[in-house]
């Protein structure tokens, strides 16, 4: 009996060692319970992911300190608490115990409501439909972030557009000088009521830019006047100037 009650207490006391030297990981749950994932802070998520945090410092994100309702910050803020991805040991199972706001644009709704009502819009990216995510657009993690007034890319404003619309990109001989404030002069590139998510729609948006004062009297734009042409269509679809981003063969913008 004695060597029964010394051979328990070791178990125990072996036992309590274990469990002392595990690190601080939040307890497993127990079976049949899905296990809840707590904070582990940017530290471990670097661990792993040492570039995306290095650049996410620098980050327009990173300057604008946003808590959870509880302590998460920085990556947490975002993807949510992160203890069961880090602890996760497939790559399956990491997918699974994240949030991944490039999929699931609701991460990115918590602060930027205003873009969910615009993608609710008649003309929108596909972004509620899920076959783009606001990823394919913005880099929350860095460099993307550091051009003030470009958020979309460090390298212009048109260039992430110009990766799916690359027939607009040019080079053109003749290129139409609103490309150069940028696509978002004449698109809504989040949703419009508008057809080809325009700000504007018909000859209106033209002439936000194409206006001239004698415009009432004697209806001339440029060096030619268009009385009788305007109300025969807006401009780029009335088949006139068709090429309005740009073009190799007419300096009106004709094809």
């Amino acid at each position: 009996k004695v060597c029964n009650f010394i051979f328990c207490a070791a178990i125990i006391i072996a036992l309590s060692n274990a469990s002392a030297a595990e690190p601080d990981r939040p307890a497993k749950a127990e079976s049949g319970q899905p296990a809840k994932a707590e904070f582990v802070g940017m530290d471990t998520c670097a661990l792993c992911h040492e570039k995306i945090a290095k650049n996410f410092k620098r980050s327009e994100h990173a300057r604008i300190v946003v808590a959870s309702k509880q302590k998460g910050q920085a990556c947490e803020t975002c993807h949510g608490p992160g203890s069961l991805h880090a602890d996760a040991e497939t790559k399956a199972e990491k997918h699974e115990t994240i949030i991944n706001p490039g999929k699931k644009p609701e991460a990115c709704y918590q602060c930027h409501l205003d873009k969910k009502g615009e993608f609710s819009l008649q003309y929108h990216h596909p972004v509620p439909e899920g076959k783009m995510g606001c990823t394919d657009c913005h880099d929350p993690h860095g460099e993307d972030g550091v051009r003030p007034g470009t958020r979309a890319s460090l390298y212009g404003k048109n260039a992430v557009c110009f990766k799916c619309h690359k027939d607009q990109a040019g080079p053109f001989i003749y290129e139409h000088e609103a490309l150069s404030e940028g696509c978002d002069t004449c698109h809504s590139v989040h949703g419009s009521i508008n057809d080809k998510m325009l700000v504007q729609r018909d000859t209106n948006l033209c002439l936000k830019c194409h206006f001239q004062a004698n415009l009432t009297s004697g209806g001339f734009i440029g060096d030619s006047g268009h009385t009788t042409r305007i109300p025969s269509g807006p401009c780029f679809s009335g088949g006139c100037h068709t090429a309005v981003h740009g073009t190799n063969y007419n300096d009106h913008h004709r094809l």
